[in-house]
């Protein structure tokens, strides 16, 4: 019994992802670019970059034929959308369009193997910028803490959980009523002290670890571009 050669890859995923991300130019690029290194990939995806993987060895043909058909696709629509100005197609050649999927890969920033060739780069890149708050960074420490702390919140901070203690612990001996409440006020109060300098201090560390902590992100214009 004779071993049969494995079957040609379907176009499809490469005709989607020619389709929903490479018609759109640059933005279309960077959006697959986030979409391969997802954390989980979509399936589409997958098989996109296992396809582009085995055109680039000589696995599978060049797809020629459905990059042209994108490409008078997205004409054809251009041309719609621009009140009937015709609207030339590119076309490429087998060498040309080898040519692009191997400078879409590099884009992409892929392994041999499809996969994401800056992961661990990516990750490590991640756990930096998202480290804990609770550790120090890279440095002295003793100079770091002179750097980010603030007396007057810490001062705020210790006398109100020794006031909120000693209020609290004292209430919870006193049967007086009017001795009592006022403890109990004198508590909550020493607990508001030592939230508002407790957060300060934390504030403080957050933006000192990462001065771009609060500020707002733009968005990707991504429905733009649709």
């Amino acid at each position: 019994m004779t071993e049969q050669p494995p079957p040609a890859p379907s176009t499809h995923a490469l005709a989607v992802v020619m389709r929903d991300y490479l018609s759109y130019g640059e933005a279309g690029m960077e959006d697959l670019k986030e979409a391969v290194h997802a954390v989980r990939r979509k399936p589409v995806i997958n098989a996109f970059c296992q396809h582009v993987r085995q055109i680039l060895l000589g696995e599978a043909p060049v797809p020629t034929e459905v990059i042209n058909k994108e490409f008078q696709r997205r004409a054809d629509e251009e041309t719609a959308l621009g009140e009937g100005t015709p609207v030339e197609a590119v076309y490429y050649d087998d060498q040309q369009a080898y040519e692009a999927l191997a400078d879409l890969w590099e884009f992409l920033d892929l392994d041999p193997d499809g996969e994401s060739a800056g992961a661990v780069a990516s990750v490590k890149s991640a756990v930096k910028q998202r480290r804990s708050q609770l550790l120090w960074i890279e440095g002295d420490p003793v100079e770091a803490l002179r750097a980010w702390m603030s007396w007057p919140s810490l001062a705020l901070f210790g006398a109100g959980v020794v006031l909120s203690t000693a209020s609290w612990t004292v209430s919870q001996h006193v049967d007086a009523g009017f001795l009592h409440g006022l403890l109990l006020l004198l508590a909550l109060v020493g607990f508001l002290m030592a939230m508002v300098g407790g957060g300060a201090l934390w504030l403080r560390r957050v933006r000192y670890v990462n001065p771009d902590a609060f500020l707002p992100t733009p968005r990707k214009p991504k429905d733009e571009r649709r």
